[in-house]
This record gives C-alpha cells, sequence and structure tokens, in this order.
C-alpha cells in the first residue's frame, strides 16, 4: 500500500469519510460519554468506520475530536488520554483491515476548551497546549495512524502549537482544516485569507493539505475554499473541503441537520474544480452523504484517484490460477540453492484478500521467496490463513509458509485441514501451539489444544509416512515440509532448549525464530543447544520508532532490544532508516549460523521491509 504522503502527490481527488460524533448520537450514544466510544462500545465505531468504506472513503478520520486533557476536564471526563488515542486508532485501523482494501487512517486532533495564547479572552498558554497535545500524539502513533488532521480550528495559536506537537514526534503528513461561520470567519475571527497565509510559518512549514470544515453547510464552506485557493496554489498546498448537511435545528428536542445526500453531493465537482483534493462530510453527514459525493465526483471531469470497489472484486482471488496450478513445491528444494527471504503477512479480517494479494504480488516482484500465513495471531479472528494461503500460491510465483495452530481444531479437525491443505497444494506448515484465546477477541472462547506443536510435528511426519495420527493408512503419502519456532529469548532458557529438541526429534525440517535484535542472543542460544541439524530462518522485524522498541522490549515476551540500540533510537522522530541498517547488520553478523530470513513488518506495512529484500537479493546473487 502506498504512503499517504504519495496518494496526495498523485492527481485527482480522494474521498473522505462523513461525521462521526453526530453519527453516533443518532444511533442512540449520550453526547455525555461521546468521546469515551473507543472505550466503551468499539464495536459500534468500528461498524461505522466500516460503513464509510462501503461508502467509497478512503481517509477514515479517528474518533479523538475531544480526546485531549483540557477538552475531557471540561467535559468532567477523567480518561488516559494516550490509550483514548490509541484504542481509537486501532479501532480505525480494524475496521480497514476487515474491509481489506486501501485505506489510510488519519489521527484527528480537535481543539482545546479555550484557544491558545488569546489577548481577548481567557485562554491557555502555548506551553501548557503542547503539554495537552503530546499524549494525543503520542497514542495516535501508538496506534499506527497513516497521517494527522488538526480539524475545527478557529485560532491560529491552537494550530500552530498541535502542528508544533505532531512534528516533534512524526514526520507523517498534517492537515490542517478551520471552521468557518456563515459569515466568513472564525470563532476568533481568523479569515479564509488569513488561515491560509498562516501556513506558511507553521512549525516545520506547510501542512500537506489545508481546509475548512464543519462551521457551515455546502455552500458558505465553498466560498472559504475559493477564498483560500489563490494563496494556497501560490504555496502549492492542496486543499480540503468537509461541509456540514446545513445548518443544524431543533426538531423534537433533538438536533437535525436539513441537508439530504443529494443536496450536499451538488457542491461537490465546485469543490474540486476549486483545488479540493479531500472532500468528506462533518457533522449531520453520514455514509450515505459519502456515497452520494463519490457518485457526484465520479461524473465530474476531475479523475478519481482510487480504482472502484467493482474493479478490485472482478480482479479478486476467486477464481482459478492461470494455469491450474499452483507454485508450493516445499522449502526443502530451495535451502541448498539460495538465501531464502520469507515475510509474514497477517490474513484479512473481513472477506475481501485484496490488500494481502497486493502485498504479496510486491513481494514477489522484489524476489521473495516465501510468505508467511499467520493463523489468526495474537487470538482475533481472522480469514483462514489455509484458505489466504492457498488464494495466494494460485496468484504469485512464491510459496507459502502456512501457520497452522492445536488452539482451534480437535485432533480430528487438523488432521481433516491438513490432509484438505495438502490437496491444495500447500507444501510447507509451520506447527504452532498458538496463542491462547484469552488474549484476544474472544476471551471466553474454548481452546482446545489436543496436542502442542511437538504433537503436531509427529502428526504432519506421520502424513509423510503415509499415516493419520493412529498409525491407519491414508492412501499414499503426504510431501510436507515441516517449520517449528524457537524463542532464542525465552525466559526459561532450559526449558525452550528442551522443547527445542523435542521439535527436531520428531522430524521438523526447518525452524523459524522470534524477532531476534542482537547477535549475541541467537549466538548464545545455539552455543546452549548444540548443533542444528535443520535450516535456520532469523526472524527480523526491523524497529521503526523508539515507542515501538520501548513497547516490545517491555510488553511482548521473547523480545529483547537492548540499551544500546533503544538509546539509538530515543531522539529520532523516525527510525524507519535506523531500524532497517540495524536489521541488515544483524542479519551480516549472523549469516554464517542461518540459511534464511523472516521478515516481519511492523503495522502489516510492508514498504519498510523493501531495501532489506533488495539488499539480501544483490548480496546473495539474485538480484
Amino acid at each position: 500500500m502506498k504512503t499517504l504522503i504519495e496518494i496526495l502527490q498523485e492527481d485527482g481527488w480522494i474521498l473522505g469519510d462523513g461525521a462521526v460524533g453526530t453519527a453516533l448520537m443518532d444511533q442512540g450514544v449520550d453526547s455525555a460519554v461521546l468521546p469515551l466510544v473507543p472505550m466503551r462500545q468499539p464495536d459500534l465505531l468500528v461498524n461505522l468506520h466500516l460503513k464509510y468504506l462501503e461508502a467509497g472513503a478512503k481517509l477514515i478520520e479517528t474518533h479523538t475530536f475531544a480526546a485531549n486533557g483540557h477538552k475531557l476536564a471540561s467535559l468532567g471526563i477523567d480518561a488516559d488520554v494516550v490509550e483514548l488515542n490509541r484504542r481509537a486508532a486501532q479501532i480505525a485501523r480494524h475496521a480497514r483491515d476487515i474491509f481489506g482494501q486501501d485505506g489510510w487512517i488519519i489521527g484527528v486532533i480537535g481543539p482545546l476548551a479555550q484557544p491558545v495564547d488569546s489577548q481577548v479572552v481567557p485562554s491557555v498558554s502555548y506551553d501548557k497546549a503542547l503539554d495537552y497535545f503530546r499524549p494525543v500524539v503520542a497514542g495516535l502513533l501508538a496506534g499506527g495512524v497513516d497521517g494527522f488532521i488538526v480539524e475545527t480550528m478557529s485560532d491560529l495559536g491552537t494550530v500552530r502549537a498541535s502542528v508544533q506537537a505532531i512534528r516533534n514526534e512524526s514526520n507523517l503528513p498534517v492537515f490542517v482544516s478551520f471552521a468557518f461561520s456563515p459569515q466568513g470567519a472564525t470563532l476568533y475571527g481568523v479569515t479564509p485569507e488569513q488561515a491560509i497565509e498562516a501556513m506558511a510559518s507553521l512549525p516545520g512549514g506547510p501542512p500537506a493539505l489545508v481546509g475548512a470544515n464543519c462551521g457551515s453547510g455546502p455552500a458558505p464552506l465553498l466560498d472559504a475554499i475559493i477564498r483560500m485557493a489563490p494563496k494556497a496554489k501560490e504555496l502549492a498546498i492542496p486543499l480540503s473541503a468537509y461541509p456540514n448537511a446545513g445548518q443544524p435545528g431543533l426538531v423534537d428536542g433533538h438536533v437535525r441537520y436539513p441537508a439530504s445526500p443529494r443536496y450536499v453531493a451538488t457542491i461537490a465537482p465546485a469543490l474540486s474544480a476549486a483545488g479540493c483534493r479531500v472532500i468528506g462530510g462533518c457533522c449531520g453527514t453520514n455514509w450515505e452523504h459519502i456515497r452520494a459525493l463519490g457518485t457526484a465526483l465520479h461524473q465530474s471531469p476531475e479523475t478519481f484517484l482510487m480504482a472502484p470497489l467493482s474493479e478490485i472484486t472482478d480482479s479478486g482471488a476467486l477464481g482459478d490460477a492461470e494455469h491450474g496450478e499452483t507454485h508450493d513445491k516445499g522449502l526443502s528444494q530451495l535451502f541448498p540453492k539460495r538465501f531464502i527471504v520469507s515475510v509474514e503477512l497477517d490474513p484479512p479480517r473481513g472477506v475481501n484478500p485484496h490488500r494481502v494479494l497486493a502485498a504479496a504480488n510486491s513481494l514477489a516482484d522484489q524476489g521473495v521467496d516465501a510468505i508467511n500465513i499467520g493463523d489468526s495471531p495474537m487470538a482475533r479472528v481472522r480469514m483462514s490463513a489455509l484458505t489466504t494461503a492457498r488464494l495466494i500460491s494460485e496468484r504469485v510465483p512464491m510459496q507459502t509458509i502456512l501457520h497452522f495452530t492445536t488452539r482451534d481444531r480437535n485432533l480430528m479437525g487438523l488432521q481433516s485441514d491438513l490432509l484438505g491443505a495438502h490437496a491444495l497444494g500447500i507444501r510447507n506448515v509451520l506447527a504452532l501451539t498458538g496463542d491462547p484465546p484469552g488474549l484476544g477477541d474472544y476471551a471466553h472462547a474454548s481452546a482446545v489444544y489436543d496436542i502442542n506443536s511437538i504433537g503436531l510435528v509427529k502428526v504432519l511426519r506421520a502424513f509423510n509416512r503415509g499415516e493419520d495420527a493412529l498409525g491407519q493408512k491414508i492412501g499414499g503419502h503426504t510431501n510436507f515440509d515441516i517449520g517449528v519456532g524457537v524463542s532464542p529469548n525465552a525466559i526459561d532458557r532450559d526449558q525452550e532448549i528442551l522443547r527445542f529438541r523435542q521439535k527436531i526429534e520428531a522430524g521438523a525440517h526447518f525452524v523459524m525464530s522470534q524477532p531476534v535484535y542482537q547477535a549475541e542472543q541467537l549466538k548464545q542460544f545455539l552455543e546452549e543447544a548444540g548443533s542444528l541439524p535443520v535450516p535456520l530462518l532469523l526472524g527480523v522485524m526491523p524497529l521503526i520508532s523508539y515507542r515501538q522498541a520501548i513497547y516490545l522490549h517491555n510488553e511482548v515476551p521473547g523480545i529483547e532490544i537492548g540499551e544500546k540500540i533503544l538509546r539509538q533510537f530515543e531522539n529520532i522522530q523516525d527510525g524507519t532508516a535506523l531500524g532497517i541498517d540495524l536489521a541488515l547488520e544483524l542479519i551480516e553478523q549472523l549469516t554464517p549460523s542461518i540459511q534464511g530470513v523472516y521478515l516481519v513488518p511492523s503495522f502489516n506495512r510492508i514498504e519498510p521491509l523493501l531495501p532489506i529484500i533488495r539488499s539480501l537479493r544483490k548480496k546473495n546473487g539474485h538480484g
């Protein structure tokens, strides 16, 4: 998937989403607890994001408009700001994963309860404002947003403080959006001309996008955009527009917005012609408004940036392979010939496999040998790993490694699925016990665990002999290449080494390690474990930020980053380049001990892995 900044640099327009707050209230959420929906009613929020994605939106905003300490306090709400923002971003990402197509998550930062450094009304100091915005930014980054929008702004002090807070921590694209009244100025008197003029002097330079949202209905908002357009063109800043569904009024004691989807959509071609790259909806709009906006923009002469759903579906993964065969023949044929590069891709969370297939195609173009397919990792429901592996093998000229856990199936079901996998051409199986359900979305689901990963290796080995787990003939024999996992940094090293040896004795053909960050960690483990009779793929998950490094170091069992590496990331905004360099250095140090690498992307983003893959392919004579 392209980055947000790459998408913004292309021609055409992008459809944003619609209102979140008013849409949630229409579904019965009390306005007094609206900011807490990510914590209390996450399913409601996931479904709302999904409706916007289904309507054609490509930019999904997090439900964090009021999720800063100052605003929450004014509402009488005491909450963990970092966690609230992180959770909201995670929910938006979850919805995108379920939908299964490209989309970008925009972290929303709204105003404080007072302006910043005002000379006229009670206000918050600039330094204090930074203190309020820092945890918001931290939470949104931890949740994996693709960019930020500083929206519904009425004073320039708040804009500067929020943008500085973002740019102190991230180089992701920043949007700025002002709320202009029908009278043509913000609540604190900022005109469209003054707003766009101020963008040139923001901390870190102009934003990636500037525009208007809320404040007024479609017609007044168009007027504000037209007033901003000349200076925006001079500064080469694209515009955005998120109008309300008209001016609200009270109907039977409830706030109602009068503008129909059809009416709101009539303004879309004019907004696009005025220079708006992003067009969505604000208060009072819903998914029907967004769908109508998309339809109207399709009918304009502007070029639509994204492929429509029908095209994606038509080129999806439900047909036959080009020549009626798969490419899975087993890793055993490759180990003697080359240094193996495998990349992990998670199955989609919903019914659409488009994104994972596109990622697999991109990795194939880079010369990757195999794709690892997780089996509902972290005990969260995803598309069947077996189905995903088959879809990939039908369309991509490389092998798949099927992660197969004993968590969800009894001994009969395990054998049935493995026989089916072999019939479908799957040859590489990574035998795992699996994360317990308590870690995931279905904490009360029953785990089976008739056997563990060692028992699963024995079942696979029996199949290769032509027998099932009871020694009964199966009318032939399978040709599975059996992989097992190992954790070099396990807390109980002796127990891990014992299980590791049992897996090898049970019949494992290759080994894949959990992510390692220090060469000494693996060297010490191998020294204690003894000679390794099968190939080893080194687990590598390149770090991208200090926050990620700290989280993995402190929260994920089996991962130890090391103080030296943590210090290197501590004062870097974007650690992607450093993470790539450290990963390549680690692989270089351990090359004599390994036969390949198992690359794990952060947030399912394969782009940071590409320089590593290209370097390895070139070094090993396959570039």
